[in-house]
């Protein structure tokens, strides 16, 4: 179907539009109702050396002293905390919040911690709750591997947020899929039904050609075929011999 006629078609139903796109509004002030706004609180963690790690008579920075072993750390502490029993001990301390913990890729051992809530005091409490648990995590892991003390790593909080931001991404996307879906169904809805009404029309009486109307007509009085005119055109050769008086 082209644009032309598909604008055609609906222009001619436009009742079933207008109920459609009414329904349409309608769902997406409920989705707008019922989505609740997203809040989100971030911070990061470095896991760092202590100063004393080269040496005591040495001590380096330990923001320089950055090693490939503290990015397998930040690694294997970020697994353990995702872990469902660690989910479900943080839910049952009361911290409900959707979170998430990664390693921030090509920054060395950075971990990045994020949490989802539309309650954002919960959001924020489910973010300090998952910081204190990586910093448990990485002493026990640490702590079972027998790290010499002067090596132990500590987790160094930055970017820490002071409250959850709004997202609104969440109520966007809802709203968009709500209105993609009520115009979806108003356009099927309008060609459906124009075809059911366009099969229901009758089709128009053929007209009868020309010089049918008159052969074989009844004629008016005796009911049979009407005679030939007198005056209608002899075929050629049909020629009458005149008799001699």
């Amino acid at each position: 179907m082209s644009l032309l006629n598909l604008l055609t078609v609906l222009a001619r139903r436009w009742v079933v539009v207008l109920i459609g796109l009414a329904l349409t509004a309608a769902g997406c002030y409920q989705v707008l109702q019922i989505v609740d706004t997203q809040y989100q609180a971030s911070s990061q963690m470095v896991l760092l050396l202590p100063p004393e790690a080269s040496g005591t008579e040495s001590p380096t920075n330990p923001f320089l002293n950055v090693q490939s072993g503290q990015e397998t750390v930040a690694s294997l502490v970020a697994g353990n905390v995702a872990t469902p029993d660690v989910r479900r001990a943080l839910a049952k301390a009361g911290h409900t919040a959707e979170y998430d913990v990664a390693v921030l890729p090509g920054a060395g051992p950075i971990l990045v911690i994020t949490s989802n809530d539309d309650d954002p005091g919960n959001a924020v409490a489910t973010r300090d709750a998952v910081m204190a648990e990586i910093d448990t995590q990485l002493a026990a892991l640490q702590d079972r591997t027998q790290v010499p003390e002067r090596q132990v790593l500590s987790g160094d909080r930055t970017a820490v947020s002071a409250r959850a931001e709004a997202l609104g991404g969440s109520r966007i996307r809802a709203l968009a899929g709500a209105a993609a879906a009520g115009l979806l169904a108003t356009l099927l809805a309008t060609l459906l039904l124009d075809r059911v009404l366009t099969r229901r029309r009758p089709a128009p009486e053929a007209p009868e050609a020309p010089g049918e109307a008159g052969a074989g007509e009844p004629d008016d009085v005796g009911g049979g075929p009407r005679p030939p005119s007198a005056l209608s055109p002899r075929a050629p050769g049909d020629k009458r011999t005149r008799r001699a008086s």
